[in-house]
């Protein structure tokens, strides 16, 4: 069960058709937080024709209110701090209306390894296995502490080397 509602678009009879004010509630979404440029759209066009919609989000797109590389970047630095995949992050972004390539470039610069050669991927993993699964690797379930990283999103070469890294501490 839903605790919150969803809304409903209103039936286009009822949809505002003024740009001046999709343009302002526009930028009441955007100074509660960033969203992409689709994510936007979607919002808008709950109250206001596609028209109007539209040209609100063309305007945050010119004026540089709503950029989708900024926003990808931003969006893949979150979701390696709460230790995601690069997978899963891939997967996030892509619901959030971003392209292909937009993706690919802000999964690059998040998840490329650092100077030492390090991969955020793996470091993320292995504090996962640190925090999570510590216990259930000490009692001997490796297979299920690899189980739960790989549906996580991980691949096995990462979780096999978070998973040793853990037992030689």
């Amino acid at each position: 069960m839903s605790f919150y509602k969803r809304r409903r678009p209103k039936p286009e009879e009822e949809k505002c058709a003024d740009p001046a004010k999709a343009r302002a509630r526009a930028l009441d979404a955007l100074a509660s937080r960033e969203m992409s440029s689709a994510q936007l759209y979607e919002r808008l066009c709950y109250g206001f024709t596609e028209q109007a919609a539209a040209a609100a989000v063309a305007e945050m797109v010119e004026r540089d209110y709503v950029n989708d590389d900024r926003y990808a970047e931003a969006r893949a630095h979150s979701l390696l701090a709460a230790r995601k995949s690069r997978r899963a992050a891939a997967q996030n972004l892509r619901q959030k209306g971003l392209s292909g390539t937009q993706i690919e470039q802000a999964l690059e610069s998040v998840y490329a390894p650092d100077e030492d050669g390090e991969s955020p991927e793996l470091e993320a993993a292995a504090a996962l296995v640190q925090s999570r699964y510590m216990k259930k690797l000490a009692d001997g379930r490796r297979d299920l502490v690899t189980a739960a990283l790989m549906r996580r999103g991980f691949a096995y070469p990462v979780v096999k080397e978070a998973i040793r890294r853990a037992e030689e501490e």
